[in-house]
């Protein structure tokens, strides 16, 4: 009996030994720590912006991004072509904004980066360089998105630095999935245009007088 019950000890014994070995081949002995998930206050947003197609002679553009976000003090920002042809000059790559210089024709990606201490933020546009389509000059920005708190409107900054000073121009705006491009007159000029437009600055700001969808993505068109 003696013998018996001294076997069984000597075998859990052995299973005990062997069990705390195991667990000690799974502890690491250099263990990493993931580091903690961002604050709020860390967050940030890249924005790109415009999608912007020129025409030849015309061989520069204007990158405008947005950073946003609590985290956006002190970050890092970055332009970099990703895709497209190798003729290019980003004169501020480092700013929210930049132009892009030596354009040739062809298809180009350009990508907006922001970082922090916590996190790395992008956003991407396209820019395209064809040759011209009308005895005019002509510029478009596309796939826009309406901004709707009160009443429908897109700005476009910069607009008006693509022109010589001074130069008479025509908007024409066309709607997503149509054809048909429509007229944009100055708001001062009707009262009963559908689709208007001021100028600040630089910039130009179309509206839609009608109670359009926010979910359409038209096209704009200046003709100089």
């Amino acid at each position: 009996m003696n013998k018996i019950i001294n076997a069984l000890l000597v075998i859990l014994i052995t299973v005990s030994l062997t069990n705390m070995s195991c667990i000690g081949e799974n502890i690491d002995p250099n263990p990493t720590f993931s580091p903690p998930p961002p604050t709020l206050s860390q967050n940030i947003w890249a924005d790109a912006n415009l999608n912007i197609t020129i025409e030849l002679p015309m061989n520069f553009a204007i990158l405008n991004g947005e950073v946003n976000g609590p985290g956006r003090n002190g970050a890092n920002i970055k332009w970099e072509k990703i895709n497209g042809p190798a003729s290019y000059l980003l004169v501020s790559p480092n700013s929210v904004k930049t132009k892009v210089t030596n354009l040739e024709k062809g298809i180009y990606t350009f990508k907006l980066s922001a970082t922090n201490s916590a996190l790395a933020v992008t956003d991407t546009m396209t820019l395209i360089v064809q040759d011209p389509t009308s005895a005019n000059k002509q510029i478009f920005f596309w796939n826009l998105n309406w901004s709707c708190p009160l009443e429908c409107g897109i700005h476009i900054e910069d607009a008006l630095s693509y022109l010589p000073p001074n130069s008479p121009f025509t908007l024409f705006l066309r709607r997503e999935f149509s054809s048909v491009w429509d007229l944009i007159v100055p708001a001062s000029s009707s009262s009963t245009a559908r689709f208007v437009y001021s100028v600040s600055g630089d910039q130009i700001m179309i509206f839609d007088t009608s109670s359009i969808e926010s979910s359409d993505h038209p096209e704009i068109k200046i003709v100089f």
